[in-house]
């Protein structure tokens, strides 16, 4: 978990606060810097040539520098209340696509960590074939998550971030693979580090109907039973190997997994998910898995997604 910075990437919209909230809380908790970014997308900009446009260019141009002045001054408020909670800040607006320069950028400053928005405070929802609604996750999010290769702290959710994240509780939603293995040793270190508590869940989705007196229970029942049991076990098992001090929770849901996650971690309380991701052997690119992809849109806390690398 050592490293020079936490790098927040953040938008500067309505939802940018509670991002850099996060940051700054992350960065306090670790003892590290924090690096905080604008990416200026400019890869649509486009000058008018030709002699007679070229005060309509030159015109785009000043428009341009100014917008770009401007947003610099926003992030420089930024930084100061950064530098005001008690937190090294760098800050800096740099031109460019931000799915590309956000893991560039924190590879290049030996940021061990990012934090980004998961969209808008206002960006699009859906509703789900549950009937939930969810917050669309945006296209910058979800390729900064894929090219990360380190820990990406999304600002999901509305719950009050913690100051420091003192005392937080760290919820991980396990399916025993290797990347919720990861997501597990990250969350034990980092609850560790600011004296909080550690939840690990596993998902247990029954099959068989519903519950029937004895003398009533179908094969399909017994088999069901026999299966949470099993699952209990080797729950107790993997936690006592990996996390002996964690509380642990099966969960039964015929949702969702995501669902039934973020439910079972509200109902704690919570105060930070942990799910896992994992690279395809074929392109080595970070996949988000579907209860991953849609935790980070239901979610009430902020998301934090592990790569299987980095335990």
């Amino acid at each position: 978990m050592a490293g020079a910075s936490i790098l927040c990437g953040t938008d500067l919209t309505s939802a940018g606060p509670r991002t850099v909230d996060l940051a700054i809380a992350a960065a306090k908790a670790f003892g590290v810097r924090l690096d905080l970014v604008h990416v200026l997308d400019d890869a649509d900009s486009w000058w008018p040539e030709g002699p007679e446009l070229q005060a309509a260019a030159e015109a785009a141009k000043e428009d341009s520098t100014r917008y770009e002045a401007a947003l610099e001054a926003e992030l420089r408020k930024e930084q100061q209340r950064c530098i005001a909670a008690g937190v090294e800040c760098e800050a800096f607006v740099i031109r460019g696509r931000p799915w590309r320069l956000i893991p560039e950028i924190a590879e290049e400053r030996g940021s061990f960590l990012i934090a980004i928005g998961p969209y808008g405070s206002s960006g699009p929802r859906s509703v789900d074939s549950q009937g939930a609604t969810e917050s669309v996750l945006g296209s910058t999010a979800q390729r900064v998550i894929r090219a990360a290769g380190r820990p990406v702290f999304v600002a999901t959710g509305d719950k009050p971030i913690p100051d420091g994240l003192e005392g937080t509780k760290w919820f991980v939603g396990t399916d025993f693979s290797d990347s919720s293995l990861a997501a597990v040793s990250w969350a034990k270190r980092a609850a560790a580090r600011v004296g909080g508590e550690l939840h690990i869940a596993n998902v247990v989705i029954p099959a068989g109907g519903e519950d029937k007196p004895d003398e009533e229970r179908t094969w399909r029942q017994v088999l069901r039973d026999q299966s949470k049991l099993e699952a209990g076990k080797k729950l107790a098992e993997y936690a006592k190997e990996h996390a002996p001090s964690a509380q642990i929770h099966q969960v039964v849901s015929p949702d969702y997994a995501s669902h039934a996650l973020c439910s079972a971690a509200e109902e704690i309380p919570a105060d930070i998910m942990v799910v896992g991701t994992h690279r395809q052997s074929v392109l080595g690119r970070l996949l988000i898995g579907s209860t991953a992809a849609r935790c980070i849109r239901i979610a009430p806390m902020p998301t934090l997604l592990v790569p299987e690398t980095a335990r």
